[in-house]
């Protein structure tokens, strides 16, 4: 792709047609609302029919319309702003079908596409034209600005990716009947990437979508002058973590107004979007939050909606006979008010039936910018703050990146971002106070944190005040966790190892060595991969020794293990794994601490409840794993995988378990780890099982396992989380699912 530089602007020029006006201290034509071509890079106007990229960093003015025509893409670098010109053209971009916009900001250097007058109203916004379906008929239309055609039956069209773009004062009126949106999708199909992306303080809708296929998810929607999110045309995409708030004393409309075909209600493809984890928020106001309407179908599962007085309406026979016969569906949707019918075929009733709530003693003041930052943190570092009409804000307290080689606290209650790997240095010790939370950036890097041998963490949070290290996007494997490396004794050969992630050397001969503290500490959404062989788990153990104090942490919705020792001798205790894909807990390399209290819990696809090895490449490496467990209760997915799963020359001491949830709960392997048990040089006490235990060798048998003290099988054990919760009252708060 070409960059803008001096041939593609001859080019231009010979062609005829102004791409970019190159600007300079000396050469002012800014337009008339101040701020001169000085502060501009170059300007964007009329058509480009060839790749542009805008550089990273540089600010660009918009002066009138700005196209992307077919065979084209403009690239958009992260921390690119553009500054609509006001003045009597009418700024607006326009991708047309074939063409593609590449914007890729990051949450520390957004992409901004704002006005120089910042009032709503005050330029056109991003108008995008794919080639899928749309329900129109002859199945292509118009766009309202700029007219390029959209529509036609490529599902898959991709016209680009849209990531960490705000998008700020849209809605210019070009007559009564026509206002423009933040982010206008025309068609699009679902091979466009979007994400993460901003409408804030626009005239008319937020966002809107005639018809197409595109997913998008992580966006949010402030005080646009309509509908916060509008469909129409047959739209079938899906919409995850969707976030609108009108402010009060603004004027809008719907949070959501949804229609499948405005002049034809079963024209199809039927609108029928699956929408989740939604978060709107109305301004005080008459009108409608959700709006279905005009023969749309849906499916919303995981929402609040209040601050509207008809926080839910359902009209015309179409799209309520939709919710009645299971077609759309609405799930654990919470209300500030009662479900309005027009037609009285899906009612309130209908709708509590379903398990919804519809008296949620929700209002607009229940949500502030800083209590949604705390609650939803992938807001964080990109949006536009409201409530202050302030310049934009990370919330934030600070950056970790890079290394620490002093001293370093987090005062309590203050909120950091983690942006790529933090590095604890021999002699250096980060101290997290209680409260504290960290966000791990959702861009291209790899974020983690690293103590290295002779490095401390000191992480004491309370039962109250827990610390949180999570993601900006809260899906498994967002970031790489913890990584603590200490001198403790492993049995790899040569006695020492290097770490997965961040290559950090662990292992040696001080059995006590002290690697900090870590007490009350929560990680959340971890198991990055580098790649196909390497994923990170929520806290890993490395040769750690028993001088660090662990306990009353919780691995939640890693995508990797939950907890994973690799040798040493630390001790921890209540510890709690919920929904890590691999194995709750893991064991490999002669871990032969003690670990109390622990609870695993797997709703979702996840592996073994314990994976423990003592060395996958000689069973009879020294020393030999033998850690002893007690109070255990671990529950499975119901799946055909292991819930413990002792193997490759392990050995253990197991008092005081409960094990269900597994085709198999109990599965021993390997002639060194069955020998093990059947001399008593590893013991099972106190386990109850929910199926016979499995053996590979037929060494140590079912039989031999029933014969142990206090050890059973009950096929009817079975626990929810809520179960478990009132079985470990320590568990308390600050624990999730």
């Amino acid at each position: 792709m070409k960059s803008l530089n001096g041939k593609f602007l001859s080019m231009a020029l010979i062609a005829g047609m102004t791409l970019f006006t190159a600007c300079d201290d000396n050469n002012d034509d800014g337009g008339n609302g101040g701020g001169g071509n000085g502060d501009y890079a170059a300007t964007l106007s009329g058509s480009i029919t060839e790749d542009v990229t805008l550089t990273e960093g540089n600010t660009y003015a918009l002066n009138g319309r700005y196209t992307v025509e077919e065979g084209a893409t403009l690239t958009i670098e992260p921390g690119v702003r553009i500054v609509a010109l006001y003045n009597d053209q009418v700024p607006y971009i326009l991708v047309k079908q074939g063409a593609k916009i590449e914007a890729i900001g990051t949450a520390s250097s957004p992409i901004i596409m704002t006005s120089e007058q910042e009032t709503p109203g005050s330029w056109g916004g991003i108008h995008i034209c794919g080639k899928a379906p749309i329900n129109v008929e002859g199945g292509t239309g118009q766009s309202e600005i700029g007219e390029a055609t959209y529509g036609g039956n490529e599902n898959t069209d991709n016209s680009g990716t849209l990531r960490y773009v705000r998008v700020e004062y849209t809605g210019y009126a070009l007559n009564p009947e026509t206002e423009s949106n933040g982010i206008t999708f025309y068609g699009v199909g679902s091979g466009t990437d979007v994400s993460y992306c901003q409408a804030y303080m626009g005239k008319d809708d937020g966002f809107e979508f005639f018809g197409g296929t595109v997913n998008v998810n992580h966006m949010v929607s402030i005080s646009c002058g309509d509908d916060s999110f509008d469909w129409t045309e047959g739209w079938t995409g899906t919409g995850t973590d969707l976030i609108a708030v009108q402010e009060e004393g603004t004027d809008c409309d719907c949070l959501i107004e949804a229609d499948n075909n405005g002049n034809d209600f079963a024209a199809t493809p039927v609108s029928h979007p699956i929408l989740s984890n939604l978060l709107l928020v109305g301004n005080g106001g008459d009108a409608q939050g959700v709006r279905l309407r005009a023969g749309t179908q849906v499916e919303i599962n995981n929402a609040i909606v209040c601050g509207k007085a008809l926080p839910l309406t359902v009209e015309t026979a179409e799209t309520e006979n939709a919710l009645v016969n299971g077609t759309s569906k609405l799930t654990n949707i919470q209300l500030s008010g009662v479900l309005t019918s027009n037609e009285g075929i899906y009612t309130n009733d209908d709708f509590t039936a379903e398990g919804n709530n519809n008296q949620v003693n929700q209002t607009f003041d229940s949500f502030t910018y800083e209590s949604i930052c705390n609650d939803y943190p992938w807001v964080v570092g990109w949006t536009h703050s409201w409530g202050d009409g302030g310049e934009t804000t990370t919330e934030t307290d600070g950056e970790l990146t890079g290394e620490l080689t002093g001293e370093l606290t987090l005062a309590a209650g203050t909120t950091y971002m983690l942006n790529g790997a933090y590095h604890v240095k021999d002699g250096a010790t980060l101290n997290i106070e209680e409260g504290v939370t960290i966000i791990a950036l959702y861009d291209d890097i790899t974020d983690y944190i690293l103590v290295e041998q002779g490095g401390k963490i000191n992480a004491t949070g309370t039962a109250d005040a827990p610390i949180i290290m999570t993601a900006q996007d809260k899906a498994p494997g967002a970031w790489g966790g913890i990584h603590i490396c200490g001198k403790a004794p492993i049995n790899v050969q040569g006695g020492t190892g290097q770490s997965e992630i961040g290559g950090a050397t662990y292992g040696g001969s001080e059995s006590d060595d002290n690697s900090g503290t870590l007490q009350y500490v929560r990680v959340e959404y971890t198991g990055y991969a580098l790649n196909s062989e390497t994923e990170s788990n929520g806290i890993t153990f490395y040769g750690v020794g028993s001088g660090t104090n662990v306990s009353y942490c919780q691995a939640y919705m890693g995508k990797d293990d939950g907890f994973e020792f690799f040798g040493g001798t630390v001790n921890v205790s209540n510890m709690v794994v919920v929904n890590c894909g691999d194995d709750s807990f893991d064991w490999t390399e002669g871990w032969r601490g003690n670990a109390t209290d622990l609870v695993a819990y797997q709703s979702t696809d996840c592996d073994c409840l314990i994976e423990a090895d003592n060395n996958g490449n000689d069973f009879d490496a020294t020393p030999v794993a033998h850690p002893t467990l007690s109070n255990l209760l671990l529950v499975g997915n119901g799946g055909d995988a292991q819930g413990i799963r002792l193997r490759a020359g392990t050995q253990v001491s197991i008092d005081n378990a409960i094990v269900c949830g597994k085709a198999r709960p109990l599965s021993v392997e390997t002639i060194q780890t069955e020998n093990a048990l059947k001399n008593g040089t590893s013991t099972l006490t106190n386990v109850t099982i929910s199926s016979d235990l499995h053996s590979e060798e037929g060494i140590y048998t079912n039989t031999d396992f029933l014969a142990g003290e206090g050890n059973s099988v009950d096929n009817t054990l079975s626990y929810t989380f809520d179960d478990i919760k009132t079985a470990c009252t320590w568990m308390g708060d600050w624990t999730i699912e």
